[in-house]
């Protein structure tokens, strides 16, 4: 009896983790849109130079800046390819982001810039939507971890029946 209400249990907390799920997703994005958003303030400037005097060319403007003889146009090189670095990046997670749920949760878990993910996390505001999406994660989730739990149980179980079954029939000396 005691077994049934952990596993209740058990399965209500999946749950609640579950649907956690859809929402820092959700979080992530909005994260990741104010980032791409910032980045972009800067980004257009360079490029609307780069547009007027390089044919639009980003790198060829970072090259400009790495070989001037002025320091201070030298020195502006980096953080103006580390600009087009992150703009890069920001599309590149954005479009990984348009697809379905499952990859959503696949990028977001094992591809997904670190830094950002770990930031989301530090400041995710836990909530319970109930979302379709949140829904179906908190109910997988339930299932999948009472499965797992009464698998290992039982396989415990069949485990300790055959070990007490062999020591129990082997001659004693």
């Amino acid at each position: 009896m005691l077994h049934r209400y952990f596993v209740i249990a058990l399965a209500l907390l999946a749950v609640l983790v579950g649907v956690q799920l859809p929402n820092f997703i959700t979080q992530y994005e909005q994260r990741l849109d104010a980032q791409y958003t910032e980045a972009m303030v800067y980004y257009k400037e360079y490029q609307r130079i780069a547009d007027t005097y390089l044919n639009g060319d980003m790198q060829a403007l970072i090259e400009m800046h790495e070989q001037s003889d002025n320091p201070v146009f030298k020195d502006e090189a980096v953080p103006i390819r580390e600009l087009v670095r992150r703009v890069e990046l920001y599309r590149f997670e954005q479009q990984q982001l348009n697809q379905g749920y499952l990859q959503k949760i696949w990028f977001v878990a094992w591809q997904a810039n670190p830094e950002l993910r770990d930031n989301t996390w530090r400041m995710y505001s836990f909530n319970v939507p109930l979302t379709r999406q949140a829904v179906f994660t908190g109910v997988i989730a339930a299932l999948l971890v009472v499965l797992l739990f009464d698998g290992c149980v039982g396989g415990c179980k069949f485990a300790y029946r055959r070990w007490r079954r062999r020591h129990s029939t082997a001659p004693q000396h």
